[in-house]
């Protein structure tokens, strides 16, 4: 769940790049999101098949997820973005948090 919810809150700010985020920064936070997404959906299958530890992958998982994460919220950091897209960077960022803080 935490990887959606991340992978929704780098859509929501890349969505909203023609307001003070780089275009090109945008469209990298994009295809990492898609990566990530792709990544995760291939290690569940690899978990699946039993050929990697279900710790082991979420661990990976969410380490890229927190990338995708760090990325966004730096990006965000200093743009002009709606104040919704940037609570939701927030919340996103508290569950990353949150997440660490139980590994």
């Amino acid at each position: 769940m935490l990887t959606f919810a991340a992978v929704a809150a780098s859509l929501t700010v890349v969505a909203c790049g023609n307001e003070g985020i780089d275009q090109d920064e945008a469209d990298r936070i994009q295809e990492r999101a898609s990566q990530v997404q792709e990544d995760a959906q291939r290690t569940a299958e690899e978990v699946r098949a039993g050929t990697k530890d279900a710790e082991q992958a979420a661990e990976e998982i969410q380490e890229d997820v927190n990338g995708l994460a760090n990325d966004t919220i730096d990006a965000a950091k200093d743009a002009d973005i709606p104040d919704e897209a940037r609570e939701q960077l927030e919340a996103a960022q508290e569950q990353m948090n949150a997440a660490q803080g139980q590994n």
